[in-house]
């Protein structure tokens, strides 16, 4: 027997329109809480393959009826029930109280309204009794993406196949003896690879040793030459440590190009310019790279070969052509992306179909790696991964010009994983998001469900790694220790999240230029506009607010725009020119996330207590060194940061500022991160500590000796504990010897203060990765019980007050070592130890004879970092030296002094 046919597009939204109209009338009858799982229903049905694949014509009824759906959310969250205590209450029998009179008048008139809304569209998609799937756009170009942005690919993601030729002969022009300055030119069509290619040079740690000064300036789009010849000074200054002019922000093109011309004059650079789309810039670039005859390099990337070749700064130009990927790395690519699990062996049934899919790609490793991230999803039968080619040869969007493989794999998302793909809409592109960042916005929008496996921040983190998974999102960033620090989208796939976000009104970004916006947007990203913007747009239904650009709003009219955004969730603020807020804050009662961060504030209202559901609070940089008695009231916070950082002019004088909190914080059961607190025991802060069991990070400063055992008994029940930092105040003793159970799940431990010997409960910590001590005045056997630790990161910053550091032994995974103003250490053997050591630091260690013995046996060692060292030390490394045979095996050496720093590779 045939199974039924499915219904019609139109027929589906009809049947969706009806459950709303049922679900208005019920608003004036029902308990809110069920209400509201009505509607969480009827959105869920607005979705799905065959409403994502649904022709034009009957989008424009499928906006409509999803905004309806957002306005009877609007109509339940401004609803007075939320003042009814009692959880039998029906809306009615709220707003039946005289008070409540105006309201309950109100909301009959919306629902009426909203129910005439819903009876039009019903008539109109009874009349359409098929789509014409063959409807031409309105504007074909409205949504057609550049191809020159296939070339943004992540180095990791592409795992550098089908590059090993190319990048030898790139990297041979930028490390022969030529001193003449030399411009190479990679040029090729749409998605060949050419800022991979250039990436995997500038990133070759051989390429790093051999120059002093480095910059990236990815261009992708129109850019002022102000603003190109500020991203090539920043990165050079910041590199050296230099201070960066004061008067930058009033220099013009020619000034700046001077000043960097002035600075590279007698310095050996490396400056890639990715991604060019015209040769107008060359003249100032003339000025800003100088022809100094140190053996310098520019790379240029572009798609045009008249620009390529036009790149006339040296009379000495190399042309490269990139081109796509052959057939067998394409197939090598994607089998790395699609069986990571087992080798990148395909099973031989698929190996047919796997390929036919593959050649769908032509060779562009962003189309690879991506469907390559959509098949390892997939069960691997023969038959679904047929249903994939087939669906790969499918039109979805006639006015959309991106690959079909982009959007397939968009479609294939499920919906808790498009709202979070298509958050970066808020985002401004070339910007990265922090991991964490990324994760409490997420939470605050509602989009994570507890799944019952670990919390909620546990949850977004599994979704964010399968988008990754997935090649929908790109890790830009990774902590020293390999956990992802941060991430972004791709220029093509962000084209796709432009579309939808548009489609779905999911959120806008704004920019300069733009003076309206639609009333009904419900989540906006405002990026430099004039601080006036928000006074003059009425966007009362309005939940997330993102401000980028520091002049884009002032304290005025941030107290005037509060009273106008009751339903606000999210508040990002970071970096706006803020001074205070409102002594008398709005009813925020919505409010789950908000950011201050590096803003003026100084102070918090008393009446932050009024923001019940408040998650994130982020006033890291800000001014503020009290919090307020309200802020006990918060149960629903999860993330309390509110610290900043004082930094001397040596590394040992940095030091955490942190906040004091008012009795009764061990309410806030929910909290997960809480740094950094100042210690003060007469209020009984770090016994209410105690309180606080679901804390993953806790720093904490500002400790007596005497507060140690009851900080001690506090973090003995944080059973869930990640991070713990602890800071005493000048010289007082830091003794956490008692603590105990230590947190089994610990994974960084920062300590700043004396310490009288390492606590023996280290070595029951199977997971503790990272450990910083500062001050600490440890000797020579407290150093041997680290040897066993599993550590990949050890900084010792002023912590050994010994002439000789000994590691004979141990440290089996450790990759970084910082060694810091140890003013008395004399030698340092590291034989038969640290085989993994991939980075080593030193710094200040003015009685240091000789570089650590055994460092010529370190075989993964890649970076050697010294820092305002002994010129006897650092001469004898220089070739000719005496030691130049033990570190000539480091492909990258650099030392810094006040003055200026030198590269010892190969000199």
């Amino acid at each position: 027997m045939a199974a039924p046919a499915a219904p019609s597009p139109q027929k589906k939204i009809i049947e969706v329109l009806q459950k709303e109209q049922d679900i208005l009338w019920r608003i004036l009858w029902e308990n809110i809480d069920k209400v509201k799982e009505l509607t969480d229903s009827t959105s869920a049905d607005l979705r799905g393959p065959e409403i994502e694949s649904m022709p034009k014509t009957a989008k424009i009824w499928l906006q409509q009826a999803r905004q309806i759906n957002h306005d009877i959310e609007d109509i339940l969250e401004k609803s007075p029930s939320k003042t009814c205590n009692s959880k039998g209450s029906n809306i009615l029998s709220c707003i039946a109280q005289p008070i409540n009179f105006v309201a309950r008048q109100r909301i009959y008139k919306q629902v009426q309204s909203l129910s005439a809304r819903i009876d039009t569209i019903k008539l109109r998609l009874s009349l359409l009794t098929n789509f014409d799937d063959k409807e031409a756009p309105a504007n074909p170009t409205r949504y057609q993406l550049d191809d020159r942005q296939l070339d943004m690919l992540s180095l990791d993601e592409a795992k550098v196949i089908g590059i090993d030729f190319p990048k030898a002969k790139v990297t041979q022009l930028l490390l022969d003896e030529e001193k003449q300055l030399r411009v190479i030119s990679i040029i090729g069509g749409a998605g060949v690879g050419k800022t991979t290619l250039a990436r995997s040079v500038y990133n070759d740690k051989k390429v790093q040793g051999r120059f002093r000064c480095h910059a990236w300036v990815t261009i992708g789009a129109p850019i002022s030459m102000v603003d190109l010849l500020k991203s090539i000074m920043v990165q050079i200054f910041v590199e050296k440590l230099e201070e960066i002019p004061t008067s930058l922000d009033f220099m013009d093109e020619i000034q700046i190009a001077e000043v960097i011309g002035r600075y590279l004059a007698d310095k050996k650079f490396l400056v890639v310019l990715d991604d060019i789309w015209n040769s107008d810039m060359w003249d100032y670039l003339k000025l800003a790279l100088p022809n100094n005859g140190q053996g310098s390099r520019i790379i240029v990337s572009t798609r045009a070969q008249e620009i390529g070749r036009d790149c006339r700064l040296a009379s000495d130009i190399q042309i490269f052509e990139q081109k796509p990927l052959n057939e067998d790395d394409a197939w090598l690519l994607f089998c790395n992306k699609a069986f990571p699990a087992i080798q990148a062996r395909c099973p031989t049934e698929l190996k047919d179909t796997g390929r036919k899919i593959v050649r769908e790609c032509h060779g562009v490793p962003l189309l690879v790696v991506t469907i390559g991230g959509l098949m390892s999803m997939k069960e691997r039968t023969v038959q679904v991964w047929k249903n994939v080619l087939d669906n790969l040869h499918k039109k979805y969007l006639p006015e959309f010009t991106l690959p079909s493989i982009l959007w397939f794999a968009y479609s294939d998302l499920p919906h808790h994983l498009k709202c979070c793909f298509l958050y970066f809409i808020m985002i401004p592109r070339k910007y990265s998001i922090k991991r964490m960042t990324l994760i409490r916005l997420w939470m605050a929008e509602g989009f994570i469900k507890n799944d019952q496996e670990g919390t909620l921040e546990d949850t977004a983190g599994r979704y964010l790694t399968e988008l990754i998974d997935r090649s929908m999102v790109q890790v830009t960033d990774f902590y020293d220790y390999g956990r992802v620090k941060s991430c972004s989208v791709h220029d093509m796939l962000r084209e796709i999240i432009i579309l939808k976000s548009s489609e779905d009104n999911f959120g806008i970004p704004v920019t300069r230029g733009v003076n309206k916006v639609r009333g009904n947007v419900r989540r906006l990203s405002i990026i430099n506009t004039n601080d006036d913007f928000l006074e003059d747009n009425s966007c009362t239904n309005l939940r997330t607010l993102f401000v980028f650009g520091a002049s884009s709003i002032s304290t005025r009219s941030l107290h005037a725009f509060l009273v106008g955004f009751r339903l606000l969730r999210i508040l990002d603020l970071e970096g706006a020119p803020v001074e205070s807020l409102p002594d008398e804050l709005p009813d925020l009662f919505y409010l789950r996330y908000m950011s201050l961060r590096n803003t003026r504030i100084d102070k918090l209202p008393k009446s932050l207590k009024k923001m019940m559901n408040l998650q994130t609070l982020d006033l890291k940089g800000t001014y503020v060194s009290q919090l307020p008695s309200g802020i006990t009231k918060l149960e629903s916070l999860r993330h309390l940061l509110a610290y900043r950082y004082y930094s001397g002019r040596h590394p040992p004088y940095y030091y955490t500022l942190g906040v004091i909190l008012p009795q009764g914080i061990g309410n806030l059961k929910e909290l997960q991160k809480l740094t950094y607190v100042e210690a003060n025991q007469g209020n009984g802060t770090i016994k209410e500590l105690g309180s606080l069991t679901q804390l993953r990070r806790l720093g904490i400063v500002k400790l007596r000796e005497n507060d140690c055992m009851h900080l001690c008994s506090s973090v003995a029940k944080m059973t869930e504990l990640l991070s713990l930092s602890a800071s005493s105040l000048d010289d007082e003793i830091l003794d956490l010897r008692s603590l105990n159970p230590a947190p089994r799940c610990l994974k960084r431990l920062y300590l700043r203060g004396p310490l009288p010997g390492i606590p023996s409960w280290l070595h029951s910590l199977k997971n503790l990765v990272r450990i910083r001590l500062r001050w600490s005045r440890l000797n020579e056997e407290s150093l041997k019980e680290l040897q066993g630790l599993p550590l990949v990161e050890l900084a010792l910053i002023q912590a050994y007050d010994g002439a000789k550091l000994e590691f004979t032994q141990g440290f089996a995974k450790l990759e970084i070592l910082e060694l810091d103003h140890l003013t008395n250490l004399e030698h340092i053997n590291i034989e038969k130890s640290m085989p993994g050591l991939q980075k080593i630091s030193i710094r200040s260690c003015d009685k240091l004879l000789t570089i650590p013995d055994g460092i010529e046996g370190l075989e993964n060692l890649k970076e050697l970092y010294l820092f305002a060292m002994p010129r006897t030390f650092v001469d004898s490394l220089m070739k000719g030296g005496v030691n130049h045979w033990r570190v000539e095996h480091i492909p990258v050496i650099r030392h810094f002094n006040e003055h200026r720093d030198i590269s010892l590779t190969n000199l």
